[in-house]
């Protein structure tokens, strides 16, 4: 037994923040909240850590990450190759997404088999770190998004086959079944009976599924095919908003990856073709979408939640702190940011009884940072510590 004493508990619920409390945690979870003497008394014998100046907030969630993406990445062909070699960068990666406070990652298209075993390593205790959910590859249709090999997918056309692709998905391991609709022009990839298949095979079988919308034909049929999540969706209206909400879907835009896209395009082609040119101009609209949209949704009502959704091999792969600031730019306090990378993504996962919160019974995924992020929210990168299910991962305290 630990108890943790803060100067502030910031829930994690967009508007409770605990003043001076403290947790007290039992192997992996919160079994009380409350003043420090309270607890001391309740527990005399446990270890009691004081961390002043700093603020406990639950542990973040990052709903759309590639731990295992080769786009643009030198090594691409040594990885495919070599998966003992492709498995050292995703550890690398986990362990860079756990550094910064992230305790649970949906992956969302990895190589064959890589999310499972992750899922699984972590679960058995072979390796320490996020807790991981996985889509496994990605569903594409012959020649789409993703088809090219450096976003791991399965190439599939028709309701049928798009069948058993998410049979032979969950055979293999997804927890989530993940489908590529939209590139660069403005049309949905798949047919909407395609799309319609999909969802019904994976809730027929019990799983939530995702869907990568980024143009306007692709949302609208995201949102009539019934995806649990849409993912980047900038061109999600408000009337596609209100039909969305009212299906229970939930909203994954990843807008900082598209607003620094626009700049690193530019930056890796200094002489762009017209096809960059337009690849360019398509990540511009697509920050206007955003702007448009995403404050309106989320004061309608539109589940929202934080994902980063890195490729690029220069890039931090999990910065969930730009994501979170971004969502302030936007027009949210940082409250409500707050709680879209915290108890939002655990009400999509279906895991708001277990991780999410800091609340009494939920497992104690913690995270400690220096200052107050309710009032500051670039303090959330002052990362202190770590608690994965009651475990100090991370301890960057100074003594």
């Amino acid at each position: 037994m630990k108890i943790i004493k803060a100067d502030r508990i910031i829930v994690g619920d967009g508007k409770t923040i605990l003043p001076d409390s403290a947790v007290l945690i039992d192997k992996d979870r919160i079994v009380k909240i409350g003043e420090l003497e309270e607890l001391q008394k309740a527990a005399p014998e446990c270890e009691t850590e004081v961390l002043e100046g700093c603020t406990l907030l639950p542990g973040l969630i990052d709903m759309h990450v590639h731990i295992s993406g080769l786009y643009r990445r030198p090594e691409k062909a040594e990885m495919q190759e070599n998966a003992a070699y492709l498995m050292l960068m995703v550890y690398k990666h986990l362990q860079d997404a756990l550094s910064v406070g992230i305790t649970t990652l949906r992956g969302v298209g990895e190589a064959k088999g890589i999310g499972a075993a992750v899922r699984n390593g972590y679960r058995k205790g072979f390796i320490k770190g996020p807790r991981y959910l996985t889509c496994e590859r990605s569903l594409t249709r012959t020649g789409g998004h993703g088809s090219t090999g450096e976003v791991a997918k399965i190439e599939v056309d028709g309701p049928w086959n798009l069948r058993q692709a998410v049979r032979n998905n969950i055979k293999e391991g997804a927890d989530w079944i993940k489908v590529m609709d939209s590139h660069r022009g403005h049309l949905s990839e798949y047919t909407l009976e395609e799309l319609c298949a999909i969802t019904d095979e994976a809730h027929r079988n019990g799983k939530k599924c995702a869907i990568h919308a980024g143009t306007e034909d692709s949302v609208a049929y995201a949102v009539e095919a019934g995806f649990d999540t849409i993912e980047h969706g900038c061109y999600l209206n408000e009337e596609l908003c209100k039909k969305a909400m009212e299906k229970g879907l939930a909203w994954i835009p990843t807008v900082y990856v598209y607003e620094n896209s626009v700049d690193y395009m530019k930056s890796v082609t200094p002489n762009p073709t017209k096809a960059e040119q337009a690849g360019i101009r398509f990540l511009e609209d697509t920050v206007d979408g955003y702007r448009k949209n995403f404050l309106r949704n989320y004061q309608a009502g539109m589940l929202i939640a934080t994902g980063t959704d890195i490729c690029f091999p220069e890039m931090f792969i999990t910065p969930i702190y730009d994501e979170i600031e971004t969502f302030v730019r936007y027009g949210l306090t940082p409250m409500q940011a707050l709680q879209c990378a915290t108890e939002n993504g655990a009400k999509i996962l279906d895991m708001d009884d277990e991780i999410g919160l800091v609340k009494e019974g939920l497992c104690a995924d913690l995270l400690v940072v220096e200052g107050n992020p309710a009032e500051t929210i670039t303090d959330i990168r002052n990362v202190r510590q770590v608690y994965r299910a009651g475990e100090l991962l991370v301890n960057k305290m100074v003594k």
